[in-house]
Parts: C-alpha cells; structure tokens; sequence
C-alpha cells in the first residue's frame, strides 16, 4: 500500500466526521509541497504530519468539549509499523532532522519528534488559513450540528459551502468561546 492511501484510510478514515477537515487541510499541504506522499523515504514525514493534524484537532475537541486528546507517539509508532519502519529506521529518521531533540531513549525521540512536527504543522496552518478559518473548519468537523442545523457533507467542498452560508452561527460561537480562538491565533501551542 502506498503512503497517501495508508494515510487516508488508517488515518483520517478514523473518525468520519473529522475527515473533511483532514483532507481539505492534506490537500493544501500537499499542493504547497509541505508534504509529499508520492515519493520514497518521505513516509515518516508524512505520517508524522499526519497523526500532528489529529492532534491538533484533538488538541481542539480537548478545549471545546473537554474530551479527552488521546493521539499520541504511540499511534505514530503503530502506523509507521504498519509500514514496516522499525525504531532503527525512526531513529534514522529523527537523527538527520537537526531540529528534534534527539535522546537515547527512543520512546522521548519519537515523543520528541511528534511535538516538533505537531508545531511546524500548526505554524504551517496559520500559514495557509486564517485563525478565524481554522476555528470554522474544526469547529464544522466537530460539533454536534443536529441541534442547530442537519447536515451530511460529501467533500469538504460542501463542508466549505456550509461554512459560507453559516457564517454568522459561527461567528457566534467564535464569541462562545474565545479561549479557543486565542488558542489558535497564538500557533495552537499545546
């Protein structure tokens, strides 16, 4: 299996209604070349990028609902498995990249690894998007809308048609909750 459809369907098939989120994010990564998945010896790289965005938006729901953010290293370690990587080939990995700290213990290098990329990956999305479009897109991809609307996006065109249409409900809970939008104007810092 290549890496792009390793990563769409064992990652950001995880949970359905984030999906949207993850793809319209990968597919302005990828064009910008932030992430490439179609060449060998990027697919560390790549899954670490990934499993980053699932923190990020966990990192969210941690703040908006106060659930739990469970991804951590050690999914990194079982998708890179998966793969067939093994802690040599990750060390290998993090050693030529100057900016991790690397450490004799591998479990704190991929630790190490994951929070460095999780950072560049946030920084990459202000980058990309504004503060208040990133709250948009994870809060659509989030939140319970039965209460207020019905809705069932088939791409994340249609979850970007939703959001245009809906502006002023999201501004509203832009207001609601304002710790959030500081959390994501300041780089998203865990």
């Amino acid at each position: 299996m290549d890496i792009e459809s390793y990563i769409q369907e064992a990652i950001f098939q995880e949970k359905e209604q984030h999906r949207h989120f993850y793809q319209l994010v990968w597919d302005n990564f990828k064009e910008d070349g932030f992430v490439i998945t179609d060449e060998d010896g990027h697919e560390i790289d790549a899954v670490l990028k990934a499993v980053s965005l699932q923190n990020l938006l966990g990192e969210f729901v941690y703040r908006l609902y106060d659930e739990v953010n469970e991804t951590g290293y050690e999914d990194v370690l079982e998708h890179l498995q998966n793969l067939g990587f093994d802690e040599d080939d990750i060390m290998a990995y993090c050693e030529k990249n100057e900016e991790i700290d690397c450490e004799e213990d591998f479990e704190i290098t991929l630790k190490n690894a994951l929070d460095y990329t999780t950072q560049i990956t946030a920084d990459k999305m202000l980058e990309e998007f504004s503060a208040d479009d990133i709250f948009d897109y994870m809060f659509t991809s989030t939140y319970e809308f039965e209460q207020d609307f019905v809705f069932d996006f088939d791409d994340y065109e249609e979850m970007q048609a939703f959001i245009d249409t809906n502006h002023d409900q999201l501004d509203n809970y832009k207001e609601e909750y304002p710790a959030v939008m500081n959390w994501i104007e300041c780089g998203m810092i865990c």
